[in-house]
């Protein structure tokens, strides 16, 4: 059963996303890595490694960045070719049982086993962005295309960049909008008739943001952000535990529509001592109930003019989407189990390292380590009641795990 896990080899793919540029910080902070790009092609390629503990999830995920400019008048056009090799498990949703063991104290220790499902995939993208500067603007397209064994996402993205107030600040603006099938595996449990099926799943996505210098070493980013998904939101591998001893599953059941509101303050602050400090702030909420919060410290020190050290800790917390619940006694229009909707939070630590080896090439190294639990805690089934004497029981949650994530990158400018 390849049950893939997106949302897993979406935070993959967004740590990568982190060690690009960051545009808002292209004053100021910036001043760490500038360069003068005037008629200069680029290559970034970095390397991710990336793995949940626990068995689950693991992806490999080569990518590769061609940025040529053209030329005054003619702006920049950048090319972004990635792969994502993908194998391990995901919890399917069904109900954990009891898996009795002996510690080396003598205590017997119950600890939940959470039926998972095996899975291999990999998926290839392709991304083509344009850009050319028009006096105070600079707006910019991009489409891209990305395919797995099980999803085809088709997409086109317009954004741009208008610097006002004598260029202290600028107002940037884009719209993103997606054109995905959804055509799942033959799974005996979600699909017994072995169909071949295709869904559609549309997502249309807006943004408005404002950047302003604060002083010769600050600047402050203030955005928002709006997604309108429709169609087929359902992950079709995942299942839902009935009746009264959970032992009976159905497929989960998910609305067709939600609609995703983000709001993020950025800051960062440039120091004398070659040093600069950024802060994220994200608040996050959506019409399926769920709300997070975000906050991200990262803070990049120059070292001998060759070395950036850039140690990094972000915090994460979220509520329960308004149909999950751990189990269900009876089917519900909307339900599903799957951790990813469930209350949880989350802290993560990191550290990356950077050596300009001369003005053409930079290496970088960076790892981080995240710790997740779960608040939705359930004892495993199969438990005897009054518990056996000496047995401890450990309420679980599928939401519990860490994750690693190594990232390698090379940089080269001519």
């Amino acid at each position: 059963m390849a049950a893939t896990d997106r949302a897993a080899k979406r935070r993959a793919r967004r740590r990568l996303r982190k060690l690009r540029d960051l545009p808002w910080l292209a004053t100021g902070i910036g001043a760490l890595a500038a360069r003068d790009a005037a008629g200069q092609t680029s290559v970034d390629s970095k390397f991710l490694f990336y793995k949940e503990s626990g068995g689950r999830t693991q992806v490999l995920n080569p990518v590769l960045l061609l940025q040529q400019d053209l030329g005054e008048n003619a702006g920049e056009l950048s090319l972004l070719l990635g792969y994502d090799a993908i194998s391990g498990a995901s919890p399917t949703g069904a109900y954990p049982t009891s898996d009795v063991t002996t510690s080396a104290s003598g205590h017997t220790i119950a600890s939940g086993s959470f039926p998972q499902a095996q899975y291999t995939d990999a998926r290839k993208s392709a991304s083509l962005s344009y850009g050319r500067k028009f006096g105070a603007h600079l707006p910019s397209i991009d489409v891209s295309y990305a395919k797995e064994n099980d999803y085809t996402a088709r997409a086109i993205g317009l954004s741009d960049s208008w610097t006002m107030l004598h260029g202290l600040g600028t107002l940037h603006f884009g719209a993103a909008f997606s054109r995905d099938t959804v055509s799942p595996v033959q799974n005996p449990e979600t699909n017994p008739d072995g169909l071949d099926l295709n869904y559609h799943k549309d997502e249309n996505g807006f943004s408005l943001g404002w950047t302003q210098v604060l002083g010769e070493r600050d600047l402050l980013d203030v955005s928002a952000s709006l997604m309108q998904l429709s169609g087929y939101l359902t992950d079709p591998y995942k299942v839902v535990p009935i009746g009264a001893d959970k032992s009976q599953t159905v497929p989960e059941q998910r609305p067709d529509t939600r609609s995703r509101r983000a709001l993020v303050v950025k800051y960062g602050h440039h120091y004398l001592w070659d040093g600069a400090l950024r802060v994220i702030y994200r608040y996050y909420n959506d019409s399926w109930s769920i709300q997070a919060h975000t906050l991200e410290v990262t803070y990049d020190q120059r070292v001998d003019s060759d070395w950036i050290i850039s140690p990094q800790v972000r915090f994460y917390t979220q509520t329960a989407a308004s149909f999950y619940a751990s189990s269900f006694t009876v089917p519900q229009t909307y339900m599903s189990a799957d951790y990813r909707l469930a209350p949880l939070g989350s802290i993560l630590a990191g550290l990356t390292v950077a050596r300009v080896i001369d003005h053409h090439l930079t290496l970088s190294l960076g790892f981080t380590y995240q710790s997740q639990n779960g608040r939705d805690r359930v004892v495993p089934t199969g438990m005897l009641s009054p518990p056996e004497e000496g047995l401890i029981v450990r309420p679980v949650s599928a939401a519990d795990m860490s994750i690693l994530t190594i990232i390698g990158g090379l940089s080269w400018r001519p």
